[in-house]
């Protein structure tokens, strides 16, 4: 980008305010179009009369999709821009979906899923990417909020899709009023979005991470060292996003069952994600302040912490209270991990406009395939509470894989 980048304090262009209501708006259709599907799951099992392990099946191909379509966004980036590609992605995605609902066999919904799956891959690689491109023009980070954007979307999906489960409404009518709800979002968003190529955004000649591109780079050497510690530096993104992840898998996939064993009643099993998700969803609308106060390395040294000591409380303690104590600390900690870990794959030297985004993305996604599965053997041998050594691994790997970032915080990443 090209000009000099507006002091935080200054006031924005109407342009630059209406860019970053679109991507809030892309973010928010992202997370309202899945959460809406979840809740009709019963619903869908027992139309198909297919057992739980076959649905399971066909909800895993969603990842097979994201994996196979995945490494596809940087291209379609470089060909379409992000702006498009978000936008008219939420619709595509909202087909899937629609199909998905209507779906009247096994292979079917396996299918509609690895759409959802692959479609979902490319846009959030888009619509970070856009959202990047407008911190850049912002002057400072702004890419946490978009991301509570999202968290906020998936919270209201999952209110909307219990509400219409209740009303009785049938799935493949409730999924077509969320396509039609997708595309109404994804509309009013694009003509709002930074027109041009994603290149137009992208200071050229960034030195790597602390300095190390002060070899000669016309030196066969040189290069070959440059390559890689570039593909270091993507591959310990893509660590660093998954492992992010982990304390909120735990929530989301293994605190129920926890707190069950630790004797929880059964109408308050779910508070365990609540706690986590609620105190990410504060920590994403002031994640963009502290990463401008304190820079991308401190929050995720200092958000690995909290993610450890979450965890490490909810283990020690072995209780109902103990258990929610640290997903509330934990939540705190990995709040604002996986935006940073995107905002630092988008800076990533020599690589065109969404590459460093695209392999990161995937990257976490492989991780993410794999390791739930781990984890469910060694919860079967040894008991759930493996799952919150599962969340305290991701709060150690935030504490260790910090220095891959820039010295400087966001605020200072422009020019």
């Amino acid at each position: 980008m090209t000009g000099t980048v507006p002091a935080p304090a200054a006031r924005h262009p109407p342009a630059l305010v209406r860019a970053r209501t679109a991507v809030c708006l892309t973010f928010l259709a992202n997370g309202l179009g899945f959460s809406n599907l979840v809740p009709r799951y019963p619903e869908l099992l027992a139309h198909l009369g297919i057992t739980k392990a076959a649905f399971g099946q066909a909800v895993m191909f969603s990842s097979v999709g994201a994996l196979g379509a995945g490494l596809a966004a940087s291209w379609c980036i470089t060909r379409f821009t992000s702006a498009r590609v978000a936008s008219v992605g939420m619709i595509v995605l909202g087909l899937g979906l629609l199909g998905a609902g209507a779906a009247g066999s096994w292979l079917v919904l396996a299918l509609c899923m690895a759409w959802v799956g692959g479609t979902d891959a490319i846009v959030d690689v888009a619509q970070n990417a856009h959202g990047l491109r407008v911190e850049r023009r912002w002057g400072s980070s702004i890419i946490t909020s978009f991301h509570a954007a999202w968290s906020l979307g998936a919270v209201l999906g999952a209110l909307m899709g219990q509400a219409m489960a209740g009303a009785g409404v049938p799935v493949g009518l409730h999924m077509a009023a969320v396509l039609v709800l997708l595309a109404l979002l994804s509309g009013t968003a694009l003509p709002w979005t930074i027109r041009g190529p994603d290149a137009d955004d992208r200071p050229e000649g960034t030195p790597l991470p602390d300095d190390a591109d002060s070899r000669d780079p016309h030196s066969g050497a040189g290069a070959r060292t440059s390559r890689l510690l570039t593909a270091g530096v993507v591959i310990v993104l893509g660590v660093m996003c998954a492992a992010a992840m982990f304390p909120e898998d735990s929530a989301d996939s293994w605190s129920s069952l926890l707190l069950f064993d630790q004797g929880a009643a059964p109408g308050t099993v779910g508070m365990g994600l609540v706690c986590l998700q609620g105190t990410m969803i504060v920590g994403r609308l002031v994640g963009d302040a502290i990463i401008d106060r304190l820079g991308e390395r401190a929050v995720i040294a200092g958000g690995g912490t909290l993610v450890a000591v979450g965890m490490g409380t909810a283990l020690a303690t072995g209780s109902v209270p103990g258990t929610l104590i640290g997903m509330v600390i934990a939540g705190a900690g990995c709040a604002v991990a996986v935006p940073v870990a995107y905002a630092a794959a988008d800076d990533v030297p020599g690589m065109r406009p969404g590459a460093g985004l695209t392999i990161v993305s995937w990257l976490a996604r492989v991780i993410m395939l794999i390791s739930p599965p781990i984890v469910g053997w060694f919860a079967d041998a040894r008991g759930t509470w493996v799952a919150l050594v599962y969340g305290l691994l991701g709060g150690a790997i935030l504490m260790t894989s910090w220095p891959v970032l820039r010295r400087r915080g966001r605020a200072g990443a422009g020019g």
